[in-house]
């Protein structure tokens, strides 16, 4: 096998790694609304579950913990948590697709930026798909309208989670080349935890304020939306921001899904246009 031959089976597995990441990702609002929790504090636990199974997983499989990678590390971390406090606050306010889709417009922000820090290129057709799967996705968002202030108020907590996720989306593409993915995904996830702490103890929040069942859907955000990290982690070596940005699309057209099977969140016949729409788009830039 030549090196082009391992290049291209690299990304290949990176763009199947980037979807199974952004379905994992799909679950999260899923779970946070099935929590009594406000958002600060399923954030404090979700983080920490989630740091201590990666510390685990690393120490396991034989991998040690360096200060150079908790430096690389803690930019990640920070926009991170900020970006999961807003989102997890998001969604107890307004609905869980209104904040996944409003995400959409992450690969237009990463593609511009990812142009200018990291001279990456990509075609005019790839901006056309991308730019289809972002009108896909917003369609499923805008098509009921704004009903009140309270789902105003959630769905600028959302634009607030966008900012930070696609900030940490060009930290961690520019990190990651440098360091492992293991070890980085452990060091983002305990620098997250630490700066969510000290938010929650100076804002006072409740930690002690939460249900048993809670601790089931803190235990499934860690595990299972966690696992995305770890999996897309890996991809960014393969697979370039814009691209696995657009791919992250799949996200919120999964959680529509899953919302109306769940939660009993119906879709419009334009929300449902908008998921097709979206979902087709994503295929064909990933192939």
């Amino acid at each position: 096998m030549t090196v082009g031959d391992v290049h291209v089976a690299g990304r290949r597995f990176g763009l199947g790694a980037s979807a199974f990441a952004a379905f994992l990702w799909g679950f999260s609002g899923i779970f946070a609304v099935l929590t009594s929790a406000p958002g600060p504090v399923l954030t404090f636990y979700r983080l920490w579950i989630g740091a201590a199974l990666l510390l685990i997983i690393s120490y396991a499989s034989g991998r040690r913990m360096t200060w150079a990678t908790l430096r690389a590390s803690w930019p990640g971390g920070v926009l991170l948590g900020g970006e999961m406090i807003l989102f997890f606050s998001a969604v107890k306010l307004t609905s869980v697709v209104d904040v996944t889709v409003i995400g959409a417009a992450q690969p237009v922000l990463v593609l511009i930026a990812a142009h200018f820090l990291f001279g990456e290129r990509i075609g005019k057709w790839n901006v056309v798909w991308i730019l289809l799967a972002v009108v896909g996705v917003t369609i499923t968002v805008l098509g009921p309208g704004i009903a009140s202030h309270r789902q105003f108020t959630g769905d600028l907590l959302a634009v607030g989670s966008l900012l930070f996720w696609s900030a940490y989306w060009l930290v961690t593409e520019h990190s990651r080349k440098m360091h492992e993915a293991i070890e980085y995904t452990t060091g983002v996830t305990m620098t997250a935890a630490l700066s969510v702490t000290l938010l929650v103890v100076v804002s006072r929040q409740p930690l002690s304020d939460v249900k048993s069942t809670d601790w089931l859907w803190f235990s499934l955000l860690a595990i299972v939306p966690g696992s995305g990290h770890l999996v897309m982690n890996w991809a960014h070596r393969y697979v370039d921001a814009s691209i696995s940005s657009a791919i992250s699309c799949l996200s919120p057209l999964v959680a529509a899904v899953a919302a109306l099977i769940i939660l009993g969140q119906r879709l419009t016949v334009v929300q449902a246009g908008g998921v097709l729409l979206g979902l087709v788009a994503i295929a064909v830039l990933v192939a």
